[in-house]
């Protein structure tokens, strides 16, 4: 076993430990021959795992970017540490698309749908943000000429394209639905009973069969303890953060408010 199958070795994703991998090999190639290597986008869960595995590798500093603060999908910018990030630069290119009618409304599937029919690769692809009737696009800078000049429709409606600074995004608006109620504690099963209406045992079977992941981590434990501020995902049921444990009730129960988002 190499060292790059021994950082990776506890992962049982197959898919995820592949993403891994190719990662580690661009790592290599910075220690080796000095170079500046960029992922391509991930999610939030391969971005968690990715920090943890690249935090452990020596002579290396890295930059994790998806345009914006809140940006779900990023890239990891990796490079000598000598350098301590000067002439380091983020890959990035932003594009407003327009459509010209003004009797249909575009959403995220029919941008996404619109660029991959391009014969493009989803992880090319960052955050695609709707505003009304626009939506601002990021992606791999290496596509941006390619996107410029090829994409003019998204689904039978007719769009204009234009270039934006990163500085131009506008992050999308969080829409969610506040779940307010009380626990017997702050274990996974009982939060996630609260957050999805679902009964203790339906929680438990969910984790059990790693369908549940807390801060992007996959968990099979039903009585690891949450806190406020923790994202929990359950594949099929969408995603929650515990926004705030507000206190004890005259039975010693605790309050605890959730945002589901929407």
């Amino acid at each position: 076993m190499n060292n790059k199958e021994r950082l990776v070795d506890h992962i049982q994703d197959l898919g995820l430990k592949n993403t891994m991998l190719k990662i580690l090999d661009r790592v290599e190639a910075v220690s080796k021959k000095h170079e500046i290597k960029t992922t391509d986008f991930l999610n939030p869960q391969e971005i968690v795992m990715a920090c943890e595995i690249l935090h452990t590798v020596r002579d290396i500093q890295y930059v994790v970017s998806g345009g914006y603060d809140e940006a779900e999908r990023k890239l990891i910018t990796i490079f000598p540490e000598y350098l301590e990030g000067y002439g380091v630069e983020i890959p990035i290119a932003v594009f407003e698309i327009k459509g010209t009618s003004q009797f249909e409304k575009l959403n995220h599937r029919d941008y996404l749908g619109a660029i991959l029919g391009l014969g493009l690769k989803r992880e090319k692809i960052g955050d695609i943000i709707v505003h009304n009737e626009i939506s601002q696009v990021i992606v791999h800078e290496s596509l941006k000429d390619y996107i410029f000049y090829n994409l003019n429709k998204v689904g039978n409606v007719s769009v204009k394209i234009k270039e934006l600074e990163i500085s131009d995004i506008i992050p999308p608006k969080i829409e969610y639905k506040e779940i307010r109620g009380n626990v017997s504690s702050l274990r996974l099963d009982a939060i996630l009973s609260l957050a999805y209406k679902i009964s203790r045992s339906e929680a438990q079977e969910l984790i059990s069969k790693e369908r549940v992941s807390v801060n992007w981590k996959n968990t099979t434990k039903s009585a690891q303890d949450v806190t406020e501020g923790n994202i929990i995902s359950v594949k099929g049921k969408g995603r929650v953060k515990i926004a705030a444990i507000e206190g004890k009730t005259k039975s010693d129960r605790i309050v605890v408010s959730v945002h589901k988002f929407v």
